[in-house]
């Protein structure tokens, strides 16, 4: 096409697009091969644009999009570049940057034309979306209305109050999403019924209703508001003759001469709604900026996690703790009599040049999002083949490794021990599973794990006895080779006269256990002193920091080489990589 004709072409297309549109869009063209744009010429008095006509146009519009935002956009763009977007055209809501440095809702509707490699389409404020269901301003207008006042006054003082509905789910698989939006109007309604000059009620994500305060209103003043929609529903309630019941909770969060965006406070609220759910439905909870940076951080790690899996596990590392036979340890003699008969395999996690993270900071979060699967999987390989290398000093060394319940609930735990035993090709003989004792699993389901396990020639441990579920026919049953005492029981027994009757309780049992064939391994042991005291007790094992920190594989050979039985010539000190 000839650049006349392109020429005229475009202008046809911007003058087709300025017809059909209303009064309150924006008409902008945008040509992709010279990067330059046009739009509407009152756009410059809403949209911090360089002017009506303006070239690098791209990145032009990407400097007044809000940084949340960009990702969205550049992403559209991104696939007209490279003609992904086989529909040529795309709908996208972000955040502009206006005039006076405040930033404004908006809608941009683009059609790409690759005959004229031309995007032309509307942009459109959005400050008068109402929801359908309520009749309540959108997020969007919250938006606007909180930077007017922040743009006239520099900052901005108030609350949000954030409000949702418990157990709407419910009413709407009970009688009906008709009947779900009948109530969820009505709590509206109430909500704007509170309503005043400073005070102004909002549809947010979800089934959640904001009340925003932007004229001073302190917290006090939110929970007062908060009681009185609290009686004016259970008002509700009785008139219907309690046929639907339902609460609400909230979370509160206050600001002074506050300089934030909104979409940070409305975080804020959504963190203080969820923790109020937490502490029980109908209830109110005030932000806490302690909680509120502990929850930040979860969330950090949780993507720092994600992306070291995806990274081929880059940043975890098994670092290991000496296991001691307490049977052929005197306390007289001290470690000249230290037997090291196996290792815990403790999984921690940091970036390089980090200090690295302990496993009761990292397996919940891992727990939470669904990768304890596969980093569980990642650790039996890892420490099933360390053991195996280790195994050419001492045939008879074992390594332990804890089993989460996440880990068996939501993977086939069976396969994934098989594929690390295949892999490996370590004696299943010298590997100890940990399982800690817990409600959350069926003791008939851990009854059939234990009875497969063992077909394997695999040992079975059950972790901080004395802290959950266990008794005896439990015991007897799952025929568990050691029982492993909590270290708070341990430290207890330590306590000079204040300790006797916890030491009874562990010697019953260590008898206990013993009359039932199973073994008993003592941790937490700290100090020499302990270990003459919990002696006379006659355990099996002792675990604790008297006779090893966990440490990296490296330092864990260089450290109890000297103690290993056998001391056969090692073919090499670290275990090749298994996949």
């Amino acid at each position: 096409m000839e650049e006349n004709e392109s020429n005229i072409f475009k202008q046809k297309a911007f003058s087709a697009s300025v017809k059909s549109e209303g009064l309150d869009d924006f008409i902008f063209l945008i040509d992709l091969t010279k990067d330059t744009a046009t739009i509407s010429d009152d756009s410059v008095k809403f949209i911090k644009i360089p002017a009506a006509n303006f070239s690098n146009a791209l990145q032009a519009v990407m400097a007044i999009v809000h940084s949340d935002d960009r990702p969205i956009l550049s992403e559209c763009f991104s696939k007209l570049k490279s003609k992904q977007n086989s529909s040529n055209d795309f709908v996208v809501e972000c955040r502009m940057q206006a005039p006076g440095g405040n930033y404004v809702p908006v809608a941009i509707r683009a059609k790409h034309i690759p005959a004229a490699n031309i995007l032309t389409g509307t942009l459109s404020l959005l400050t008068s979306q109402k929801d359908d269901v309520t009749g309540l301003p959108m997020e969007s207008q919250m938006v606007a209305d909180y930077n007017e006042i922040r743009r006239t006054h520099g900052s901005v003082s108030g609350f949000i109050l954030a409000i949702r509905i418990e157990g709407l789910e419910h009413i709407n698989q009970s009688l009906g999403l008709e009947a779900g939006d009948k109530i969820f109007s009505v709590v509206a309604k109430t909500c704007m019924e509170e309503q005043n000059d400073q005070t102004r009620a909002y549809r947010i994500s979800g089934n959640k209703i904001a009340l925003l305060n932007i004229g001073g209103g302190t917290a006090t003043d939110a929970q007062t508001l908060y009681q009185n929609l609290k009686r004016r529903i259970s008002d509700i309630e009785f008139d219907l003759d309690y046929s639907v019941v339902f609460t609400i909770s909230a979370g509160i969060v206050a600001f002074i001469n506050d300089l934030s965006e909104l979409r940070d406070l409305i975080k804020k609220a959504d963190f203080s709604l969820s923790m109020g759910k937490k502490s029980g439905k109908n209830n109110l909870y005030f932000f806490n900026n302690s909680e509120y940076s502990k929850h930040v951080n979860k969330l950090d790690l949780r993507d720092k996690l994600r992306d070291s899996v995806k990274n081929n596990f880059s940043g975890f590392e098994i670092y290991y703790q000496p296991v001691i036979d307490a049977t052929q340890f005197n306390p007289k003699t001290g470690a000249q009599q230290v037997h090291v008969i196996g290792a815990e395999a403790l999984l921690r996690w940091g970036p390089p040049g980090e200090e690295k993270l302990p496993a009761d900071q990292v397996i919940p979060v891992l727990e939470e999002t669904g990768l304890m699967a596969p980093v569980g999987r990642w650790i039996l390989m890892k420490a099933f083949n360390q053991c195996h290398v280790w195994n050419q000093y001492d045939k008879n060394f074992h390594m332990s490794v804890n089993l989460s319940y996440v880990q068996i609930e939501r993977s086939d735990i069976l396969f994934d021990v098989e594929c690390a035993l295949e892999k490996t090709k370590v004696n299943p003989e010298n590997i100890t599973l940990e399982i800690t004792e817990s409600g959350y699993i069926d003791h008939d389901e851990l009854q059939r794990l234990f009875d497969e396990l063992h077909k394997l020639r695999i040992n079975v441990d059950i972790d901080d006895f004395g802290t959950g579920y266990s008794n005896l026919r439990y015991l007897q049953n799952l025929h568990a080779n050691t029982l492993k005492l909590d270290y708070t029981f341990v430290h207890k027994a330590v306590m000079g006269k204040d300790g006797d009757s916890e030491r009874r309780v562990i010697e019953h049992i260590i008898n206990m256990a013993h009359d039932l064939g199973m073994k008993v391994c003592l941790e937490g042991i700290e100090s020499e002193a302990d270990v003459e005291i919990l002696s006379k007790l006659k355990p099996d094992k002792f675990q604790g920091f008297f006779f090893g920190k966990p440490v990296s594989s490296y330092a864990f050979l260089d450290k109890n080489k000297k103690f290993f039985r056998d001391n056969a010539p090692p073919k090499s000190d670290e275990p090749e990589e298994i996949s």
